[in-house]
């Protein structure tokens, strides 16, 4: 077990002289310590995971989900689906009476129906669309996957039935529309904002179909949702769910321990020890569909040259990041897929650290002397990484025993999307949580061409015959050719380097003791509909 003596002390001296003062003004309901805010309240305009944890599921619904134990596709707003034997046609039936949240600026006159479907697709990809450049008009899942331009047209068949066409068979669609970022929106709400000339409200002052709706909003500071009481799967347990948002993993524990809050997320790994060794906390640990690595700018020499971008992947010490930051709380990277994922290869060999090695790689691409990089860190820990700043100066201390000097620049994450977007840097300290249980979602979002333009491919790397590779992994159902090409992608990725994986984080979760119903989802986020306090 993990211990941390003076923290402990700390933390039982909050218990003893501070809970009743913390506890005594808290409002109703339950409280999650977050680690930060999202920067829109619509999934559709972004990859950001805090965002999407924070709004996603609380707020909407998407017409199938994944099943958070075994990841299998379920029915959610659709009952049931078919699809054409060519594999260009999905018909949905939807569900019946689903209403979407009131508010004080819109009230529901229908149940969801099949213009609501339509709507929400039809604004991510027709540029035609009167909102498709609302908000900024930026849709990364759907541009990095390439939905924009596999799907045709999406069609009404009747109030309850509707179908996407597609241009090319795709075996990963059904799990694209399982995503995070694949929401219902209403039809209804968006015409009267247009027609009150307010169309930016939609992303603004959400309305969904999920157990929660938006009461109050204070930018940085905290998200009240109250419980959204036609809930479809029966209203939430709890009527109040309030997000406080706090960056620093300290302060969220300080928060957990004197009962300001019941739930936190993404605590440091140095903190698991005082958790587990506390009366009053819990502690959820789980498999996670993610992957810490650090992208490297192929666009920017000498990063172009692939024998350099080897020789510091040799260099890093994976065991040691393992140990210092994850506190083994986490699993060495052998590849981009972590082992949770159908299409990881268990033969792909773990990069071994050699020192030699890489110096040896950089003689021969004329980089005897070393050079120096600059890598952008994020600042605050993610769901992927526990302590960004701390692995960045990990790796600095390793590659400069090869002669490369590595300047840390600790960006807040507005900034770092900025410098990414502009490619002003050489490297970032990056990772992915995914979308969903398709190896489609990791190498398209974060190595395909369409992905350079939003900034989730930050190693700029474009290779037609990569691209290839996943196209023709995604044009059949059949599970051992698509098994196949996604072997061969790792072993690709494994020569080419455009990025270096690092490690598979354990997601954690801690919690009062009394709290119960709470279910983190493997894919991120977590669901409080269920939750609630003994």
């Amino acid at each position: 077990m993990i211990t941390n003596t003076p923290l402990l002390l700390a933390c039982s001296l909050l218990i003893a002289c501070g809970q009743a003062q913390g506890t005594e003004h808290r409002p109703e309901g339950l409280i999650y310590c977050a680690e930060g805010a999202p920067h829109t309240f619509n999934p559709q305009l972004t990859n950001q995971g805090t965002t999407l944890d924070a709004v996603s599921y609380p707020l909407y619904d998407r017409l199938l989900e994944l099943n958070p134990i075994t990841l299998a596709l379920e029915p959610a707003l659709a009952t049931e689906w078919s699809v054409s034997e060519d594999g260009l046609r999905y018909r949905f039936t939807l569900r019946k009476g689903v209403m979407f949240h009131a508010s004080p600026e819109f009230v529901p006159t229908r149940p969801l129906n099949a213009d609501d479907v339509i709507f929400s697709f039809a604004r991510v990809l027709d540029p035609r669309h009167p909102y498709y450049h609302v908000s900024g008009g930026r849709y990364p899942f759907f541009k990095n996957l390439g939905l924009d331009r596999l799907i045709k047209g999406v069609h009404k068949r009747s109030e309850r039935v509707v179908e996407f066409e597609l241009e090319r068979p795709n075996a990963a669609f059904l799990a694209d529309l399982a995503s995070a970022n694949s929401v219902i929106l209403s039809s209804e709400y968006a015409d009267k904002l247009l027609l009150a000339g307010t169309p930016d409200r939609i992303d603004k002052a959400p309305v969904g179909t999920g157990p929660y709706r938006l009461k109050e909003y204070r930018d940085n500071q905290f998200i009240r949702y109250v419980r959204h009481d036609a809930y479809w799967k029966g209203p939430a347990r709890t009527g109040q769910l309030i997000f406080d948002i706090i960056p620093r993993s300290a302060k969220r524990l300080t928060k957990l321990l004197t009962g300001e809050c019941d739930v936190m997320s993404y605590p440091a790994a140095s903190q698991i020890g005082v958790i587990q060794s506390h009366p009053e906390l819990s502690l959820s640990v789980q498999s996670g569909m993610n992957v810490a690595f650090v992208a490297l700018n192929t666009r920017q020499p000498p990063l172009n040259d692939v024998r350099v971008r080897q020789a510091l992947s040799l260099a890093i010490n994976r065991d040691n990041l393992l140990h210092a930051v994850y506190y083994d709380t986490g699993e060495p990277a052998r590849s981009l897929l972590p082992p949770l994922s159908w299409g990881f290869d268990p033969a792909q060999p773990p990069v071994r650290r050699d020192v030699a090695a890489a110096k040896q790689l950089l003689k021969e691409a004329g980089m005897a002397k070393g050079f120096e990089m600059r890598l952008l860190a994020p600042v605050g820990s993610r769901s992927y990484n526990p302590d960004p700043l701390k692995t960045a100066q990990l790796i600095r201390n390793d590659l400069a025993l090869i002669g490369v000097k590595v300047k840390i620049q600790k960006l807040e994450q507005s900034v770092l999307d900025h410098a990414i977007d502009n490619g002003r840097y050489d490297a970032v300290l990056g990772g992915w949580q995914a979308d969903n249980n398709d190896p489609d979602n990791f190498f398209r979002q974060l190595l395909g061409c369409q992905a350079i333009a939003s900034g989730s491919n930050m190693s700029r790397w474009c290779s037609p015959s990569f691209e290839q590779l996943l196209d023709d992994a995604v044009s059949t159902q059949q599970l051992g050719f698509r098994i196949r090409n996604y072997y061969y992608a790792q072993k690709v990725l494994a020569q080419e380097v455009p990025l270096i994986p690092l490690a598979h984080a354990l997601q954690t979760q801690a919690s009062r003791y009394d709290i119960q119903g709470v279910q983190m989802n493997p894919l991120g986020g977590t669901l409080f509909n269920g939750a609630y306090q003994e």
